[in-house]
Formats: C-alpha cells, sequence, structure tokens
C-alpha cells in the first residue's frame, strides 16, 4: 500500500496529544474533608486496576482514531496496480459507441461529443509511442490499423457520428481479433458507451488476462423519451380513391404523463391525415390514422411527432405501393366460377393461366393466386406459390379433381395432411363471424341462412396451425385459412364445381372471392430496420441478362452496388451494414427504377433504460473479463492513467470508517464502563 499524499503522514504526530493527555492529569482536585478514609483506601485498592484499564482502552481508541483520519487523508492505494500502456508491446483500441442513443443531449453537448471529446483529449496526453486502433458500431475497416498519435487524432475527428447498434460482445470479438492479427502482446480497452441493458451482450467472449478493459459509461441528465415504434397497415391493399387506414404505435419511456401530442401522416410530403395522443407514464398507445391516396404510384410516407431532445426517433419511414388494380391469376387448364367474378371488373387485371406454359414472372405480381380444380403442379410449381405467399400474397387453395394428393407438398408444408374423400353428403352451416376475416363482409348472420352444400370433400389432418373459418354440419372443416409469411392461404376442403359442391352458385360465393382477393397484396415489407434488415428478398427481380443492381439514397449522396443472389426464382439483396442512415432509397436494376426501400433506426436504441457503473463492471467480470476500472469522463482529464487509477482507489474510505468506529468505541467507553 501507498499514498497519494504522503505528506499527510506528518499529521501523526498529532498522536502526542491523547499520549499527553494521558500521561498528564490537567484537572484540578477539590478536595473534600472526611472524618474517616479507611473505608475510601479500601474502594480505592479495589478499583484500581479497572480504572488503569479503562484509560489505557480510552488511550488506544483515541490514537486508532487520529491514526485513522491521517491515512485517510493521505489517500492510500493498492501499489500493485500494473498497466498495459506503460508496456511497449500493447495495442490501445478506442471503442466509441457511435449508435443514435449517443446523440442523447449532456449536461455539454451530446453523449457521443462528450466521448469523441475524452478519447481525444486522452490520446493527445498518451505517450506518443502508443498505437491506436478505433471502432465504432460503423466498423470502419479504415480506423481498424494500428495508427500513431497523430493519425488517431484526426480519425477521431473524421469519424462516423451514425451506426446502428451493436451488441457490446461484438466490439470486443472484432478488437481482439485485430489485436491477434497485428500480433500484440497486450492490448487495452477503452469502451465509451451509454450501455444500454440492451446492448450490454457479453456472451461468447474467453477471457484474456492480458487485455485490459477499461468501461467509460456515459450518462445523460434526460431520462424521458416519447417515440413512434412501428407503423402498419389495416390492409395491404391500396387502390385510388379507396379508403384505408394505418395504425401507429406510440410509446412513452418516462415518467412523465404526456398529452394532446400531435401525429402527423405526410405522403410524399403532403398532409394526408394527423391526430393527437394522450399517453400515460412508461405505457403505450396505437392509434388509427384514416387516409384517402387519389392516384397510383409508389409514395413515401412519413408518420411524425414531436419530442425533445431525443428526436432520431420522432418519425417513422415507409413506403406504399397504390395500384391502379388487383392482379388476380387463376392456374388451371380450364376456366371455373373465379373468372366470372374478376374477368369484367375493372379493379382487377385478371388471368387464367395453364400450369404447362406459365411465366415465373407473373405468379411474382399478382396479389391473388387461385388454384382450381383442374391445375397439375409440381413440387417446384407448388414451392413457388408458396414462396408468393410468404411475400405477400393472398393464395386460394381448391383440391385437385380426380386424385386430390397432386397438391400434397403444398399441403404437407402447410401442416395439414389429406387422408381420405368423404362421400356423404352435408351442408355448411357455421362460420366464424367472430374472425377478422368476415369483418366487413357479414354485419348479421340469419338464423336459416342459405349456405353451401356439400357433395363430397377431402378430410384433413394435423389441422393445428390452421384456422377453420366455415364448417359443416359433421363438424368437418369445409375452408381454412393461416398466415404464410407476409400472406394468407385459403384452402378448401370441397371444389367449386357442381361435383363438389354448390359453392359457385351459392350468394356466399363471390364475396369470399372478393375478400380474398383484397387481403393479398404483395407488397413485401414497408420499412427496413438499420442493422436488423441485411438481407432483401424480392421475386420480381429480372433474372435475365447481367441485372445490375445499384441502391442508391433519396439525395443521390450515397450510391453502392449490393451482392445479390438467385435462389428459387428469388433475389436476395445483402445489403450488411452499408446503408448510412434512415430515410427512404431506390433499388435500380440495369439503370431502371425497381423498388423504394424505406429505412429507420432501431427502436432498440429509443430505450432509456441504461446500465450504472456497479452493473456494468458486474457483467464484464460475469464473462471473466479484466476490468482494470470503471471511469468516468473526469477520471481520464489528466494525461497520467495511473494516477487517473490511484483517484479510483476506495481504501481511505475504510479508513474513514475505522475513525468512526473508534470514535463510537471511546464514547461507548466514557459513558458505560462504571468504575
Amino acid at each position: 500500500m501507498q499514498f497519494l499524499y504522503p505528506r499527510m503522514l506528518w499529521g501523526l504526530l498529532a498522536l502526542a496529544v491523547p499520549i499527553a493527555i494521558h500521561l498528564f492529569n490537567f484537572r484540578r482536585h477539590k478536595p473534600v474533608y472526611f472524618s474517616n478514609t479507611a473505608l475510601l483506601r479500601v474502594i480505592e485498592k479495589e478499583n484500581a486496576k479497572t480504572k488503569k484499564l479503562k484509560y489505557v482502552v480510552t488511550l488506544l481508541l483515541r490514537c486508532l482514531f487520529v491514526a485513522a483520519l491521517v491515512f485517510a487523508f493521505a489517500f492510500p492505494y493498492n501499489a500493485k496496480i500494473d498497466l498495459n500502456t506503460d508496456r511497449e508491446n500493447n495495442l490501445v483500441g478506442i471503442c466509441i459507441d457511435n449508435s443514435m442513443s449517443m446523440k442523447t443531449q449532456s449536461s455539454r453537448f451530446t453523449l457521443l461529443e462528450d466521448a469523441r471529446t475524452a478519447a481525444r483529449d486522452f490520446v493527445a496526453k498518451s505517450k506518443p509511442s502508443n498505437r491506436y486502433v478505433l471502432i465504432t458500431n460503423s466498423f470502419e475497416v479504415e480506423n481498424e490499423y494500428p495508427m500513431n498519435q497523430e493519425e488517431m487524432l484526426s480519425r477521431l475527428d473524421r469519424m462516423s457520428l451514425d451506426g446502428p447498434p451493436v451488441q457490446l460482445n461484438r466490439f470486443i470479438d472484432r478488437f481482439e481479433m485485430l489485436r491477434n492479427r497485428h500480433h500484440y502482446e497486450y492490448a487495452t480497452l477503452f469502451v465509451y458507451s451509454d450501455f444500454q441493458k440492451d446492448m450490454l451482450d457479453l456472451s461468447g467472449l474467453a477471457a484474456d488476462s492480458t487485455v485490459q478493459f477499461f468501461p467509460v459509461p456515459l450518462s445523460s441528465e434526460f431520462k424521458s423519451n416519447v417515440y413512434i415504434d412501428s407503423v402498419w397497415m389495416e390492409s395491404p391493399i391500396l387502390q385510388p380513391g379507396l379508403s384505408n387506414a394505418i395504425n401507429v404505435r406510440v410509446v412513452n419511456e418516462g415518467e412523465k404523463e404526456w398529452k394532446g401530442i400531435p401525429i402527423r401522416f405526410t405522403i410524399d410530403g403532403v398532409l394526408a391525415a394527423s391526430t393527437t395522443a394522450d399517453i400515460e407514464k412508461n405505457s403505450t398507445v396505437e392509434l388509427n390514422m384514416q387516409f384517402v391516396v387519389e392516384a397510383s404510384g409508389k409514395k413515401k410516407c412519413l408518420v411524425s411527432l414531436m419530442d425533445h431532445p431525443i428526436t432520431f426517433d420522432d418519425s417513422y419511414n415507409f413506403f406504399l405501393d397504390v395500384r391502379p388494380n388487383l392482379k388476380v391469376v387463376e392456374i388451371g387448364t380450364e376456366p371455373s366460377a373465379a373468372s366470372l367474378v374478376f374477368d369484367d371488373d375493372d379493379q382487377f387485371d385478371y388471368k387464367r393461366v395453364d400450369p404447362a406454359s406459365i411465366n415465373l414472372a407473373t405468379l411474382s405480381e399478382a396479389q391473388f393466386l387461385l388454384v382450381n380444380e383442374s391445375a397439375v403442379l409440381n413440387e417446384t410449381m407448388q414451392q413457388k406459390l408458396l414462396d408468393c405467399a410468404a411475400s405477400g400474397a393472398s393464395l386460394a387453395l381448391f383440391p385437385a379433381s380426380g386424385d386430390p394428393q397432386k397438391l400434397g407438398y403444398l399441403y404437407s408444408k402447410l401442416n395439414a395432411a389429406f387422408t381420405s374423400i368423404d362421400t356423404n353428403a352435408s351442408k355448411v352451416n357455421e362460420l366464424a363471424v367472430q374472425h377478422a376475416f368476415f369483418d366487413d363482409m357479414i354485419v348479421e348472420m340469419p338464423q336459416n341462412a342459405d349456405l353451401p352444400e356439400v357433395r363430397k370433400h377431402l378430410t384433413m389432418s394435423r389441422t393445428k396451425t390452421l384456422t377453420a373459418l366455415m364448417r359443416m354440419q359433421n363438424t368437418d372443416p369445409f375452408l381454412f385459412t393461416c398466415n404464410y409469411g407476409n400472406g394468407t392461404v385459403f384452402l378448401f376442403a370441397s371444389g367449386m364445381t357442381d361435383e363438389w359442391s354448390t359453392m359457385s352458385d351459392n350468394a356466399l360465393f363471390v364475396p369470399l372471392m372478393l375478400k380474398m382477393a383484397l387481403v393479398g397484396g404483395q407488397v413485401g415489407q414497408i420499412a427496413y430496420t438499420l442493422g436488423v434488415d441485411n438481407i432483401l428478398k424480392f421475386n420480381d427481380l429480372r433474372t435475365e441478362g447481367n441485372g445490375v443492381l445499384k441502391l442508391r439514397s433519396e439525395d443521390g449522396a450515397f450510391e453502392a452496388i449490393p451482392y445479390s443472389s438467385k435462389r428459387d426464382n428469388s433475389t436476395n439483396v445483402f445489403v450488411n451494414d452499408m446503408i448510412p442512415s434512415a430515410g427512404f432509397y431506390e433499388l435500380f436494376q440495369d439503370d431502371s427504377l425497381a423498388h423504394v426501400l424505406a429505412w429507420n433506426d432501431s427502436r432498440t436504441e429509443s430505450k432509456m433504460d441504461f446500465a450504472g457503473k456497479e452493473e456494468v463492471q458486474q457483467a464484464f467480470e460475469n464473462a471473466g473479463l479484466v476490468v482494470t476500472a470503471v471511469l468516468g469522463i473526469d477520471d481520464l482529464a489528466t494525461n497520467d492513467l495511473m494516477l487517473s487509477m490511484i483517484r479510483k482507489s476506495t481504501l481511505w474510505k475504510w479508513f474513514v470508517l475505522v475513525a468512526l468506529m473508534a470514535f463510537v468505541g471511546e464514547v461507548a467507553v466514557l459513558r458505560f464502563w462504571k468504575k
């Protein structure tokens, strides 16, 4: 143990004061005249030893009190601190969390600016012989080679201010990889972050005693945030002149209740709807906003609110494709009654295709796919239909005539197994009117409704993942539904022809077909999240030719060529972490606009839940990492890291505790130790 202020030890001379008080009794004695002192001599002899012991104990407690205070003011610390920064073959890593939560206002500027300034000051005051790497959430390769002091300062000045959320173990893995790549024997990593609890993941790391960690938690004075968490459509199909609605989820991360927060919804910069929200503290509300789009086309949409000082999550970008009509594709060698519903309606672009000469691009562009009884499909075609459903289309399946097992692959993928054909006549007698599918179809179900008669139907097993929308008198389901990816599948147990049922002649047939078409819509995702959605899947990108893809920002400031691959008639586009910031981006193929993409910052950054210094240190230690110290911004103000470490010592607190115990002990002895 050593002392930061050793001159304070001269204060130990004050021990002479209690000793002098003990040796010299300065109290004046008052004479008391007594007739017989014999009895007093006996009492004095009996208590002399006890009195002497009491004086000695009192003296020791007084000396202990003075000595402990002197040691505390001399600031003791552990002399065995060994810093890697004092070694020659040591790599210093500066890890700065540049996610959106670090843009929160601090007492000075923002947490991110505080971190960058503190890191810059530390590098400027450190030994010129040190070598550094800079690691941010963006993982910029040009910052990850050993740099001298001047290069590091330059990189800190030019570092990216935007990055996706990253788990803490990814930072440490990256640093370990760089350290091993450049063959450094020792390493030191400073981590500047607000340490949101969602990013405090240190799993999968191996302990290494040659790496010293210095977490530097930064804290904002603002712990309240209101933000837009997500947006989704009530119906994925949009047509000009028809009413639709969006649902908006707003979250209040704070202890303050908000009243009348204005919410705006704009389409291509023009106000489409607005409302206000009242939200209790630490709660969530969902709002419904009605709107009408007058013209078809690709629409860039924005929902926003006003909230300070955290603003990066106050808006939500998304994209809508407003189409002049819905594309309906019926697959079969013969037309069915469905053609009478869609063929002459201007709202639908109807086409019947023969399975033997089908164009896969036609399927990819459809919002509603219908497989009638005459269709004969191989497994490849059946899988393509499922891919279309997964991308957002609705798919209606009628049993194949002759051999229903022809659709066995589809049934198995939908967790439904065909068991037999029941030829006993029955009738539909029950509709799941409480299901959302029937919400705007049936206002009130009549007592003796005229429902389809069934002459034969398929019986199915393993249907737990399917929901029965219609049942027959024998309790067997007549119509199943299930979600498949972003789309919906409808599975009929009986066909449209007279051989199967009277379905096509029933009044329920037309509204059923129209509703199935409307709930479809191959719109894909209306928005993507930075750092989360790294692989984008499209079914409608052309596969012929080179098909060069380009990703470009709305203002043209950013342009990149993403890697892509073809699989199962779909195109996977790998964007990884190349998207620089939230906003709208355009995907071009051979200089033709293919898609408009909307990106948003991750809402995990919006949560006001941070780990304190003790929690941060405990997390590192639980992972087996060597935490030399958890520092603050002010701890790095000195150019001597060792001095900062010394000032983190808490040994002085133990000496203060000893002094207090000595003082209490002396009071107890003088008050309760009777002679």
